[in-house]
């Protein structure tokens, strides 16, 4: 870490920003590529629009950046309307890592509000062309008295535009060019033969109907949930979902309302966490076990239009969630008929055995090994206590108490032919990472429930 950062970050701590937003000025004016100079300032930013900028020019120079990723979810909840989601300071998570692994910069903001000062814009460096570019100038706060200081947004406040979730668009336009071609084809070879262009047309008709699964849009706003297609769309309210359930064939998780209305939202678009999240703050008791009394009212204001947090239930006895034989070693099936048909395919045919021909048996053997020792190292039951949680493999179990949870996150990867997979991370504060998924329960249900459970014991 540059030391002038390091000197911003001690002047922080005392409380004098301005001296701290100084030395980041110089900081930037000779290295305005600098992650962490913009990092720390992120923290001395109070305007949201200027620390979203400070924290997506940290994203241009670092995209895996998971310091600034954090912070800036945390601002998408905020604009969600919900109360938790404060962005903490940097010392409350002591054991937060940049990605490079390096200890994220910390310091505590120990002033209200900035002192007066008077930072000439034209000295302070231009951010070079990027996708974030902008003025560094314009990054830098305008340090007013404390009588000036904008008041905090109320934690109802209105969306003025829905967020928006939907399918890879990469994938989409390679679906749509491969059907258009398999059209084209079809009509050519129809117009010499008809009988011999109806595998072409039913290969557009394939992809035209891949395309019509996964051009699923999700919108997102402070009234409810929208999810639309090509040719069809449902909305419901936060208040008028009854019960969730996650399709793991059909790749949906089902929002049923009290009169039946159902409202399915593809587990495939992008940010599928980011909606889950939100589905949990809104609405926590549906991923516990059942409402309490306290929340059995109308949630709805009259006449605003506007829903009000639902508290999440009362956690009591002993939740679990379990995977099932088939989900948990089917991998190592495959990955013992593989190894079958290798000793097979050496054992019958004649092999020249040079350099390649090893080297290709020990990477089949390996591959094959891997296939069947992994399910046995991965996490096939999940049960929730009030003081811990337990945590199965094949070779034993893991009981952590809330404390000891760093952060339970929802995960997306999206695999080579634009298929997302979905899991719970789960990070200890020694630095352990379980990843859960495949459960029946689905992955949704397992972290809105988890999160429940963490926030309500994490304190104690």
């Amino acid at each position: 870490m540059h030391q002038l950062v390091q000197a911003a970050i001690a002047a922080a701590k005392q409380g004098n920003k301005q001296r701290a937003v100084e030395l980041l000025r110089e900081v930037l004016c000779a290295t305005p590529n600098d992650v962490e100079a913009w990092l720390v300032l992120s923290r001395l930013v109070d305007q949201p629009e200027r620390k979203r900028q400070c924290l997506n020019r940290v994203l241009s120079l670092d995209p895996t950046n998971q310091s600034a990723r954090a912070e800036l979810l945390k601002m998408d909840r905020m604009a969600m309307g919900t109360p938790h989601a404060q962005p903490a300071p940097f010392d409350q998570t002591p054991s937060a890592r940049t990605s490079q692994g390096k200890p994220a910069p910390a310091f505590v903001e120990s002033s209200p509000a900035f002192v007066s000062s008077s930072i000439s814009s034209a000295e302070l460096p231009t951010i070079p062309p990027g996708p974030f570019s902008v003025p560094a100038a314009s990054l830098i706060p305008r340090l007013e008295p404390p009588a000036q200081a904008q008041p905090q947004r109320s934690p109802n406040t209105r969306l003025e535009k829905p967020l928006v979730f939907r399918y890879s668009g990469f994938w989409l336009v390679v679906l749509y060019l491969l059907t258009s071609i398999s059209c084209c084809t079809g009509f050519l070879v129809a117009s010499q033969d008809v009988a011999r262009s109806l595998p072409s047309f039913m290969v557009a008709l394939l992809f035209g109907l891949t395309i019509l699964s996964v051009s699923s849009k999700v919108e997102v706003n402070d009234a409810g949930v929208r999810a639309s297609t090509l040719f069809s769309g449902a909305e419901i309210k936060w208040n008028d979902i009854a019960s969730i359930k996650s399709n793991s064939i059909s790749k949906k998780l089902e929002l049923s309302s009290h009169k039946g209305k159902l409202v399915k939202i593809s587990t495939q678009v992008k940010g599928y966490p980011v909606v889950i999240e939100l589905l949990r703050q809104k609405r926590p008791d549906l991923f516990g076990e059942g409402v309490p009394s306290s929340a059995q009212r109308d949630r709805s204001a009259p006449g605003d239009g506007q829903s009000q947090s639902t508290p999440a239930p009362a956690f009591t006895g002993t939740k679990t969630f379990k995977k099932s034989s088939l989900t948990q070693y089917s991998i190592t099936v495959v990955g013992f008929f593989f190894c079958l048909i290798l000793v097979f395919l050496i054992s019958s045919v004649h092999i020249n055995w040079d350099f390649f021909a090893i080297f290709g048996i020990l990477l089949g053997v390996v591959f094959g090994a891997l296939l069947i020792l992994i399910p046995f190292f991965q996490v096939g039951t999940v049960k929730v206590e009030p003081t811990k949680l337990t945590l199965a493999t094949f070779f034993g179990e893991k009981e952590v108490s809330a404390p000891q949870i760093q952060e339970i996150e929802m995960k997306s990867v999206t695999g080579r032919y634009g298929r997302v997979t979905n899991f719970v991370s789960i990070r200890l504060v020694e630095g352990k990472n379980y990843s859960l998924g495949g459960f029946p329960a689905g992955e949704e249900i397992i972290y809105g429930f988890l999160m429940n459970w963490w926030n309500t014991y994490r304190n104690r």
